[in-house]
């Protein structure tokens, strides 16, 4: 397993994680594009309060919050809490942009 530290984040090959982000908003989005970083267009749904990046799909930030077909939004974050392997909670934009690309930079090496 080779293990990559960047900007002080250790990232582990082929550990399947979930970066999560407690909030969102269209200067974060912004920040997240600027910093080269896709965003899906559902992180611009309305109820998509939070953002999330799963290092096993690795297409880019996506929009959680808003409920699934049939689910409220509270049943639709409970699912997406418990299915989600290995969640790496950041406390703000900086420390989840600098996550992805820590894991990005992998990606490339490898």
């Amino acid at each position: 397993m080779t293990t990559l530290i960047s900007d002080g984040y250790i990232v582990k090959e082929n550990m399947d994680r979930t970066f999560i982000l407690k909030e969102n908003s269209e200067d974060i989005r912004r920040k997240i594009a600027e910093a080269g970083i896709s965003v899906c267009q559902c992180a611009s749904f309305a109820d998509a309060d939070w953002l999330d990046y799963h290092t096993s799909i690795s297409n880019g930030v996506h929009g959680n919050g808003y409920p699934y077909e049939g689910m409220t939004k509270e049943e639709t974050r409970a699912l997406f809490l418990y299915e989600v392997k290995n969640p790496v909670f950041c406390e703000n934009v900086k420390e989840f942009i600098d996550r992805i690309k820590a894991h990005e930079a992998l990606i490339k090496k490898g």
